[in-house]
């Protein structure tokens, strides 16, 4: 599959939502998360949107992507995009839309305050240019050790 376009119906909460417990814990971090019950429904509504839309398309990304979000916001509330975007990675894996969170190499998010709620969200294959020219990294980093 080369790309896919998918849709929201609403803009999911950040996965900064959460409660931390002081209990020992059983994370690959050593932390403990509660996720609030309205958030968890709502990312499970997302969930659901993603893989009822997928069972027409059938995209199954298993190699990079590269993804562009556009959220359609129906208020001036001030919201993390980058925290929203944690959310929408791992709701594509749920969704069987991506294989896992960490083939997403580059991702676009943009906002508009609209009269209309929602997400719109577009994968394609990550099409690789040739890679950065690491030769500036490497003489900047000689500049800063001869500070």
């Amino acid at each position: 599959m080369k790309s896919a376009e998918f849709f929201l119906s609403f803009v999911p909460p950040s996965k900064a939502n959460k409660v931390k417990l002081n209990v020992r814990a059983f994370t690959k971090s050593g932390k403990r998360y509660i996720v609030p019950k309205d958030v968890a429904l709502k990312i499970n509504k997302a969930i659901w949107e993603l893989e009822l839309q997928n069972q027409n398309v059938k995209a199954f990304f298993t190699e990079p992507v590269e993804v562009h979000i556009t959220f359609l916001l129906p208020n001036k509330r001030r919201r993390d995009l980058d925290n929203i975007m944690k959310t929408l990675g791992d709701c594509l894996t749920y969704a069987g839309i991506i294989q896992d969170d960490n083939l997403i190499y580059k991702q676009t998010l943009e906002k508009f305050h609209t009269k209309e709620e929602g997400v719109i969200i577009k994968i394609k294959k990550l099409n690789r240019r040739k890679e950065p020219d690491i030769q500036l990294i490497k003489e900047y980093k000689r500049k800063l050790n001869g500070i």
